[in-house]
């Protein structure tokens, strides 16, 4: 059997989890009330929390401010096959090389923005992607551009 992907492994882990609460709460009394299907079918919020951070926030407090936040989503990249990741990496860097937040290390604020500039199919391959890289930005950067230019678009395959 092959190795499972965090995608396969998410959806086998909530399968288990809407069996084991649906087998534990038929096998309750019936004074309790019974949850509804709905209960089981509603998102849990685990997957809402930013993944960890390789580098600590050393302040006590910071603001993203929504300018910025505006501009970096105004380099929006989706991960379509005329878009270059090269080229929104260039730009995306650039625009945080302007920025400094007291306590917080550049690669930690690339990792906090960085997924206000992408949508559509790239957005799902970062909330796929974030939770296992650590905070690493060197690694999501180099798993970003391998995943949106493949090596067979460099030879013309």
């Amino acid at each position: 059997m092959g190795k499972l992907s965090f995608k396969s492994f998410s959806i086998l882990r909530n399968l288990f989890r809407i069996i084991f609460n649906f087998l534990s709460a038929t096998s309750t009394p019936a004074t309790t009330e019974q949850p509804s299907i709905l209960d089981f079918s509603a998102p849990t919020g685990e997957f809402l929390e930013p993944p960890l951070y390789e580098h600590p926030i050393l302040s006590s407090g910071y603001e993203l401010r929504p300018d910025l936040i505006a501009m970096v989503r105004e380099l929006s990249f989706s991960g379509l096959d005329s878009e270059n990741p090269y080229h929104h990496l260039r730009e995306f860097e650039l625009v945080c090389s302007c920025y400094a937040i007291a306590g917080m290390s550049r690669d930690t604020l690339r990792w906090k923005l960085f997924p206000f500039s992408l949508v559509e199919e790239a957005r799902q391959w970062y909330t796929r992607t974030a939770t296992s890289m650590n905070g690493n930005w060197g690694e999501l950067r180099d798993e970003f551009c391998l995943k949106f230019f493949p090596e067979s678009r460099l030879f013309g395959l």
